[in-house]
């Protein structure tokens, strides 16, 4: 089979390049070629073509889908919480303008794809129960939230119409990304434990107490396969579950790095905004729906550490 990935060069994508290339197939079928798209170069690897260029540019697609088009896609590439608030013609163009052109070229071809959708907690939004579950009612408050709402809803209605054979996973906080910091609102929850653990000192921009629901890079990639392998039939109507997290606070993730030796500082500033945002956000994120088809959380915030320190570590 022939597969799509997009966001490829991302933190999601290289490590969803990594778990499908070690699984070798897809639902049972070998997976002949992966064509990673990206605007740079995803790391190649065994079945893997890197593409690079935006799913925004006609031409790029047309590229892309020449011939038979694709078995299965996994749609990555976004626009973030803080990029798509601070522009909303950009996230627009990116989260929506990009996937209405991307699902156009898979309605064109004759066999219904296999469409796996990365969303996200931040679908969910205002005032929410203790626990967040598959179906608890959606009210996003950032554009990002709004935009992913917008297509977890499209991806339904092409599943109803038989366009499309189409799933969504929605994420909770990813950790932890290596490199140097950046302004995402994910990233700055992930500092508090990559920081300290590279010997950098972290201004943690959030109060200790504030529950967040965290899980790895290696537990997503490994959903977002067995996401594709589970049945139609084991979705909601929605077409949409959640990835189950471990709820942690940043009292407890400062806590696990002290444990494990790390030498960076920690002060706390916290960020009215950035509490608010995260505020908004499930604490406590589960699906039943995903339990019975093998995806849980995370065992604990020491696992999450050593997802990143050790030897499966993600790749910079």
């Amino acid at each position: 089979m022939r597969v799509l990935v997009t966001g490829a060069a991302g933190f999601i994508g290289r490590r969803l390049l990594r778990e499908l290339t070690a699984a070798g197939a897809l639902a049972g079928r070998p997976i002949a070629e992966i064509v990673a798209a990206d605007l740079a170069a995803a790391p190649p690897g065994p079945r893997v073509v890197p593409a690079v260029g935006t799913i925004g540019d006609p031409r790029f697609l047309d590229a892309l889908f020449a011939g038979d088009g694709f078995d299965a896609v996994f749609h990555l590439a976004a626009s973030l919480t803080s990029e798509a608030e601070a522009d909303l013609g950009h996230g627009l163009a990116v989260n929506l303008e990009g996937l209405l052109a991307l699902l156009a070229r898979c309605r064109a071809r004759a066999k219904p794809t296999r469409f796996v959708f990365a969303s996200s907690i931040a679908a969910f939004g205002g005032e929410l129960p203790e626990v967040v579950e598959d179906d608890t009612r959606r009210t996003p408050r950032t554009s990002y939230g709004t935009q992913k709402l917008i297509a977890e809803l499209l991806l339904a209605d092409h599943a109803r119409q038989g366009a499309l054979d189409a799933r969504a996973l929605r994420l909770p906080i990813v950790l932890t990304r290596p490199g140097l910091p950046n302004p995402a609102v994910s990233d700055r929850i992930a500092a508090i434990l990559r920081e300290p653990l590279m010997g950098r000192d972290v201004e943690i921009p959030l109060r200790p107490d504030t529950p967040l629901p965290l899980v790895t890079v290696q537990r997503v990639a490994q959903a977002l396969r067995l996401v594709h392998d589970m049945p139609a039939e084991a979705f909601p109507p929605s077409r949409a579950i959640n990835l189950p997290a471990l709820t942690a606070t940043p009292a407890e993730m400062v806590a696990a790095v002290q444990r494990r030796g790390a030498t960076g500082r920690v002060s706390w500033a916290p960020d009215p905004a950035l509490q608010a945002v995260v505020e908004g956000w499930p604490r406590r994120f589960r699906s039943a729906t995903a339990g019975r088809h093998g995806i849980h959380a995370v065992e604990s915030v020491d696992a999450v550490v050593e997802a990143f320190l050790g030897p499966l570590a993600p790749v910079a």
